[in-house]
This record gives structure tokens, sequence and C-alpha cells, in this order.
């Protein structure tokens, strides 16, 4: 197969090029390659990103709730149907371990393999201190990062010792710690004192920015000390992002990644009848920490989707915010968005590549994606048109992008040379990431 005429995002620019695919692999790349009687699919007028890379999902994972344990919306399956139709050839997804971590990692891999139409990974959540002595299995099956939370007290958060010994540990094993960074105690102290309120608002109120500042460079400081490669999941404050590479120019290895939800909405969202929906963790900021997210994405290192899709009856019966399940759906939106802001010249061509494929390549060391000869033929084709959002791929019965205009759209998708998405899902098989 040949691609013809494309117009391919890369770390040096806007590149037109042709491209030869033998095998699902990037076999040639250059302006009039010659058809040697093969397919070949012109692109004139559509922009192309390689290798999309969403190095943050929780598809077939659940919220322990204040009174129950709520399921994600969408499993493997449609999960990776929701990325596919963005144009998201690879994600990595979040295991949270039941027991044993061990146990729980096959069980992830095994499903995934049976139900994911496009390429996977995963992250192992550490949830406890004991659950360190079984990273050196976990790792041999493949799951070569984790990840650790400074925030969910009682559930999730783990204390400082323990996530400077889960550094130490992963830098011996040469992985990536990534970690939500949002001060635990804090928080609940502040929740305590709102108390249990119906307003969506009280989310935010109740998780500054200033929490997550500490905690950024709280976890900055260990990552310095100990030399591990970490990176930042959800950053929503710029003075986080700041932080991070403050701290990178003196040595440490840390990076951090933002949302497409805080690119386009703000907390001015939770005013909204259905203000509930927008809940996530950390929140939505101000319009003014907005705006300047979007000016210092030149500091930003990858974009992911934080997939955590909860159906609208567990997010609209919430008596209050602290029952509302935290998470939303930008999967399907992350190219969308920063495509859009691209086109709006917030961002160059040379640092959209590099969030969305080149930086979470290297971060994830995926062997066999990127655009280079030899690679993973995978391609999202992006048409620049001006579109409102009006549905949505997976289970999700709605969606916070609802309405929102984009001014990219993407049309195709091609993993391995395959072409799998064309207006809908053609289905495809993904295969478990070499890592």
């Amino acid at each position: 197969m040949i691609i013809k005429n494309a117009r391919v995002i890369t770390t040096q620019g806007i590149l037109d090029t042709d491209i030869r695919i033998e095998n699902g692999k990037i076999s040639e790349i250059r302006k009039n390659i010659a058809n040697l009687g093969e397919e070949v699919i012109d692109l004139s007028g559509y922009y192309i990103l390689t290798s999309v890379v969403d190095g943050h999902t929780h598809f077939n994972s659940r919220y322990l709730g204040a009174r129950e344990v709520i399921p994600t919306a969408d499993d493997y399956r449609s999960g990776s149907e929701v990325a596919l139709a963005g144009g998201i050839t690879s994600f990595i997804n979040f295991i949270d371990p039941v027991e044993d971590p061990v146990r729980s990692s096959v069980e992830e891999i095994e499903k995934a393999k049976s139900q994911s139409m496009a390429d996977f990974s995963f992250h192992l959540i550490v949830k406890k201190g004991e659950h360190i002595k079984y990273l050196d299995e976990v790792f041999k099956l493949g799951v070569k990062s984790v990840k650790v939370f400074t925030a969910y007290k009682g559930t999730m958060q783990l204390d400082d010792e323990n996530i400077f010994k889960v550094m130490k540990k992963v830098k011996q094993l040469n992985g990536v710690v990534a970690v939500h960074a949002e001060n635990g105690d804090v928080i609940d102290e502040l929740q305590k004192e709102y108390g249990e309120r119906p307003e969506a608002i009280y989310h935010a109120l109740t998780r500054p920015p200033e929490v997550e500042e500490e905690a950024v460079y709280r976890i900055s400081t260990m990552a310095y000390l100990t030399k591990a490669k970490v990176y930042i999941v959800h950053t929503s404050s710029p003075n986080s992002v700041q932080i991070v590479n403050e701290w990178r120019k003196r040595g440490a290895e840390i990076y951090s990644e933002t949302c497409p939800h805080y690119l386009v909405f703000d907390e001015s969202y939770y005013e909204r009848p259905d203000g509930k929906r927008f809940i996530m963790s950390p929140p939505l900021r101000s319009k003014e920490l907005r705006l300047e997210l979007i000016n210092n994405l030149n500091l930003v290192d990858t974009l992911g989707s934080d997939y955590a899709g909860y159906l609208s009856q567990y997010k609209d019966k919430a008596l209050s915010y602290l029952e509302v399940p935290n998470g939303v759906a930008s999967t399907e939106f992350l190219v969308p968005t920063i495509m859009t802001l691209m086109f709006k010249n917030y961002i160059t061509p040379q640092k959209v590549a590099e969030i969305t494929s080149e930086n979470p390549i290297k971060l994830y060391n995926l062997k066999d994606k990127g655009f280079k000869v030899g690679a993973d033929a995978d391609f999202a084709v992006i048409k620049r048109e001006t579109w409102r959002v009006k549905d949505w791929h997976g289970k999700m019965d709605h969606s916070i992008y609802e309405g929102v205009e984009f001014d990219a759209k993407v049309v195709k998708t091609f993993l391995r040379g395959e072409l799998i998405f064309d207006e809908d899902v053609k289905g495809g098989k993904g295969v478990m990431l070499s890592r």
C-alpha cells in the first residue's frame, strides 16, 4: 500500500510526503514513491498523526464509591473502539488489583488480548506497601510501569515512605512511576469542613490547585532523590507544569501530562444543572488557569485522556459531590482538542507530534511505534473542518463534549497498515505493546 500526498505532523514540523507500507510496517518515506501495482490511498488535503498513544485510560475499571462499587461504562472492546474513533492506536490502561497484583495483571492482560481492537499495555496501581514485593514478577509479564496516589485517603492513597520505596524499586527495574498528585490529607480536611453538599462546585473548592501543586513539588523532590523516571498524570494547574520543568532542569527525570478536559472546560461547568457529570480529579480550574495552561502547552510532555467514564445514572443520582464517581470520557476527543489548538496557533505541529506520540513512545519505551522506517504503520487521518459533537462511540450514555465545537475531525484510523476506522470502526485485533 502507498499513502500519497500525506501531510504528516512530525517533531520537525509538517512533512509533505508519500508513505509505503509493507506487512503492516512503514517501509519507505519520501515524495513521489513509484507505484508497483499496490493499493494507493490519496490523502491530499488531510493531516496525519502517527502512532498516537493514550498513556492514561481506566477501561474495564471501577470506582470505589461511598455506597457502592461503580463500573466504568467501557471495557476493552468498547474502549478500544472509542480510542480508534479518536485516532488513538495504542493505549496504556491501569490495573487496579483487588488483592494479588500478579493474578490481577494476568487477568487484565488476558481480557485485553481477547477484546481490544487497538494495541495496549498496562500500568499497575500500587495501593499498599506490601505490593512492592510483587513488582519483579509483574514486570516480567510486560507491565513495566506503576501508578501511585497521594490522594483518596483510605482507598488509594500511599504514604510518602512507600512512594519513595516504589520509586527506588521501579528505578532498579528500569520502569516508570506515574503519580496522581494531590494532597489527600488536606483534601480530607477540606471535605470535612464543607460537609456533604449537593452542589458540584464543592468538588473544586475542596481540591484547590494548591493541593495539586504541593503534591507535585513533593513528588518531584522524591524523583530527584531516587533518580527514578516519574511522570505526573493529569496536571490541571499551569503552576504544576512549571514545577515539573524546574525540577527537570535540576536533574530530576520527571515529566507532566495534561488532559483534553482541562483545555476545553473550566470550573464554571460545575454550576450547570448537569455539573456532576464534569466531576473528575483533579477538578476543572478557573477560566484564567485554563487559559494559562493552554499557553503553557509548550512545557507539557504528554497528553492523556484519563478515561474514566461512568453512566449518567451513577453521576446524577449522587446526593452530594462526595458520592459522584470521579472521571469523564475524553479519549475520543483527545486528537480533535489538540489539533484544534494547533489550528488556532496555541501549539506548534512539532509539539503536537511530541505530546501525542514521540514523548509517550520514549517514556513508555514502546519499541515498535513512531514515524520511521520499520515502525508500525499507525495513522490518524484528520480533516480540518468545523463541527459540533452530536454523538460518540462506546457505551457512554452522555458526553461532556456534546455541543463542543472543534476545527479538526478524525475521519480514518490505520493500525499496522489496516484501515480499521473509516467514519465508523470496522474492527481490528490489538496486540500487547512490546516494551
